[in-house]
C-alpha cells in the first residue's frame, strides 16, 4: 500500500465537506517526507497504513478548518496570545503532572484534548467540558484504556484533559509526535533543524480562535518546544518558560519504553533499531537547546526539578506563581489538591522500563547527557 499528497489532500477535502485548501503550502514539505519515509522503509502494517491516513487527513483537515474561519473572522489575527507559559524539557520530566496542576486553577487556560481537531467553532462560553464534542471524546477513554493499556500505564490523556501542543504543529506536518509514532528517519532528523516559523504561525491562530469564547492565561505544554524553544520567543514575545528537569537517564528509558509499546500498534513490531539510531541525539537536543537559551534569557526561565515537584506539589507551584507574579488563589491550590487526591501516581497502572529492552545500556547514553549534567546534576543511582 502507499499514500500520495493527493490522497491525503482529498480525504481532507471530503472530511471538511469541501473548504479551500489550506492557505500556505508550508505543510506539503513534511508530509511528502513522511509518505516517502512510509514507502522507502516498508513497515506499516494494513492497520498501520490506515492509521496514518487518518492521522495526516484531520491534521490537514484541521488546518484547512482554521484558515477558513480565521479569513471568515479576520479580527482574530490581531488579538494577542498575552503573557503565555510552555512547559518544556525532556520527555517523561513531569510536564504532564505540572501542566494538569496548573488546569486545575480556573484562571488558567489550557487546550483540552478534544480541542486539538475541534477547533473550530470554539466551545461555547464557560462549555469548555460540556461541549457535545467533548462528550463525544470523552466516552472513548474507556475504550482506549482497555486496548492500549501498556501505553496509558505510561501516558494516558482524558478527552476534557489538557493536551499537547504536538496536535497543532502536526497540522503543518513539522511535529515530534509524527517523528517517533513511526519509522521515518529523514522527517525525523529533518525536523529536528527545519525552521518552525509556519508550525508556530499556525499554533498561534489557532490559539486566537480558541481564547476567542474561553479566554484566559494560557499555559501550554510540549516537551519538543525544548527543540525549538528560539522560535517560541519570536512568535510570543512575552513568553515565560517552565523547563522540567529530572534524571535524563530515567528519563529517556522511560521515554524508549513508552513509544516502544505505541509503536507496535502500526508497524511490524517496535522499532528499537530505529529508536536507538536517531532517539539518542533527540533527547540530547532536548537538554542543549534550552540550556543554550536559557543562559541568554536566564529572566525568562523557571527551572522545575521533579523530585521537588512530587515531594510537594503544591508548595512547589506557589513557588512557580510568584515568578509569573500570579496570584495563587485559593481556588487554585483547592483544584490542585483535588486534582492530586483524584489522580494518584500509577493509577492506570506502573509503568515499568529498562535499556536492556533496547538494545542499550546507561553507558551508552552517558555523552548525550555530560553537558547537561553539569549545569544540572539531577542524575542518580544507575537503574537496577
Amino acid at each position: 500500500m502507499s499514500l500520495t499528497l493527493d490522497d491525503i489532500l482529498a480525504g481532507a477535502r471530503a472530511k471538511t465537506g469541501g473548504l479551500p485548501d489550506p492557505d500556505s503550502g508550508s505543510w506539503r514539505e513534511g508530509l511528502g517526507i513522511l509518505l516517502c519515509d512510509h514507502a522507502r522503509e516498508n513497515r506499516l502494517t494494513e492497520r498501520g497504513w490506515a492509521s496514518v491516513r487518518n492521522r495526516y487527513v484531520d491534521c490537514l483537515a484541521a488546518r484547512m478548518v482554521v484558515d477558513d474561519w480565521h479569513r471568515r473572522h479576520p479580527d482574530l489575527a490581531s488579538t494577542p496570545i498575552e503573557r503565555p507559559v510552555f512547559i518544556l524539557g525532556m520527555p517523561r520530566t513531569g510536564t504532564t503532572m505540572l501542566s494538569y496542576l496548573f488546569e486545575s486553577d480556573p484562571a488558567v487556560r489550557a487546550m483540552l484534548r478534544w480541542e486539538a481537531y475541534n477547533l473550530a467553532p470554539p466551545a461555547a462560553p464557560g462549555a469548555l467540558r460540556s461541549d457535545p464534542r467533548c462528550l463525544a471524546e470523552v466516552a472513548k477513554d474507556e475504550g482506549i484504556l482497555k486496548a492500549a493499556a501498556k501505553v496509558a500505564a505510561a501516558h494516558f490523556e482524558p478527552g476534557d484533559s489538557p493536551t499537547e501542543c504536538v496536535h497543532l504543529v502536526a497540522q503543518d506536518f513539522r511535529s515530534m509526535m509524527l517523528a517517533v509514532t513511526t519509522t521515518t528517519p529523514t522527517y525525523h532528523d529533518w525536523l529536528l533543524f527545519t525552521d518552525m516559523e509556519s508550525a508556530f504561525g499556525h499554533r498561534k491562530r489557532a490559539l486566537q480562535i480558541l481564547q476567542s469564547t474561553n479566554p484566559g492565561r494560557w499555559v501550554l505544554k510540549m516537551p519538543s518546544d525544548a527543540l525549538f524553544v528560539r522560535q517560541i520567543f519570536k512568535t510570543f514575545p512575552d513568553a515565560r518558560v517552565i523547563w522540567t528537569h529530572r534524571d535524563p537517564y530515567a528519563a529517556a528509558a522511560s521515554a524508549f519504553g513508552m513509544r516502544g509499546a505505541s509503536r507496535a500498534f502500526s508497524e511490524v513490531d517496535a522499532g528499537a533499531e530505529y529508536m536507538r539510531r536517531h532517539f539518542p541525539l533527540q533527547f540530547a537536543l532536548h537538554l542543549a537547546r534550552p540550556l543554550e537559551v536559557s543562559r541568554e534569557r536566564p529572566g525568562d526561565f523557571y527551572h522545575l526539578y521533579y523530585d521537588t515537584l512530587v515531594g510537594d506539589p503544591v508548595a512547589e507551584m506557589r513557588r512557580v506563581y510568584h515568578w509569573l507574579g500570579d496570584a495563587f488563589t485559593p481556588d487554585a491550590e483547592s483544584g490542585m489538591t483535588r486534582w492530586l487526591g483524584e489522580n494518584p501516581q500509577n493509577k492506570h497502572g506502573k509503568h515499568v522500563y529498562s535499556y536492556e529492552e533496547w538494545g542499550l545500556t546507561r553507558d551508552d547514553m552517558t555523552p548525550y547527557f555530560a553537558d547537561y549534567l553539569k549545569e544540572h546534576p539531577v542524575a542518580k543511582a544507575p537503574l537496577a
